[in-house]
């Protein structure tokens, strides 16, 4: 087993059992259903590093149209790991308190992401809701995710967003190009792009 994937289980059991490792857009994360209709996915732990922080993502629903991120925790240690859960656990049932509605949509700009592999069990899509908003490369980061660092963002002609990313591990060659519900995986940036030519342009309409 490698190094990363017994740190990441090591990481699990020592948080409880109520969580679990799965994959969720081909990064390895460790996962907790609250069974209220909220889930917690601990992003950016595969990793040997004992310094390296987590982004924590809440969502509700498992399965589109209902599923959507609700709340983001940035740079969350790892001993601070189990509280920040305890927390957003709180706040999904503060959430339901006030009589919250996956309908409504949520302030800041949303958009659609990836598809989700659990663990091998199926699929699972993954939608922010909300208006269009308009992007550009200084955005590049907010499309940066767990193990991934988005490179560039094109679109197509009625507007969908298309986001090439970079796997952060250098033991890892992946790119990825990621549009509504595809995700195409290749071994450099040139393969990407050339699967992007002809379906793509950049942000202002050019050809790649």
């Amino acid at each position: 087993m490698d190094s990363k994937d017994t740190a990441i289980r090591a990481l699990c059991r020592s948080l409880g059992k109520e969580y679990r490792v799965c994959t969720i857009d081909f990064e390895p994360v460790i996962y907790r259903d609250f069974g209220n209709g909220f889930n917690v996915e601990i992003s950016g732990v595969y990793t040997t590093s004992k310094t390296r922080r987590a982004t924590l993502y809440l969502w509700y629903g498992e399965k589109q149209p209902e599923c959507l991120i609700v709340k983001t925790v940035r740079d969350v240690q790892r001993d601070e790991i189990a509280d920040a859960v305890e927390g957003l656990l709180h706040y999904s049932y503060a959430l339901l308190a006030d009589g919250f509605n996956a309908g409504d949509r949520l302030p800041g700009p949303q958009f659609k992401i990836t598809n989700c592999m659990d663990g091998g069990s199926g699929m699972k899509y993954r939608i922010f809701y909300g208006t269009e908003p308009k992007f550009s490369d200084r955005d590049l980061q907010d499309f940066s995710r767990g193990s991934y660092e988005c490179r560039r963002l094109l679109r197509n002609k009625s507007g969908q967003l298309a986001i090439i990313s970079q796997c952060k591990d250098e033991d890892i060659s992946v790119w990825k190009v990621e549009y509504g519900f595809s995700c195409m995986v290749f071994g450099t940036f040139d393969e990407a792009m050339a699967f992007c030519r002809g379906k793509f342009t950049d942000l202002d309409g050019r050809e790649v």
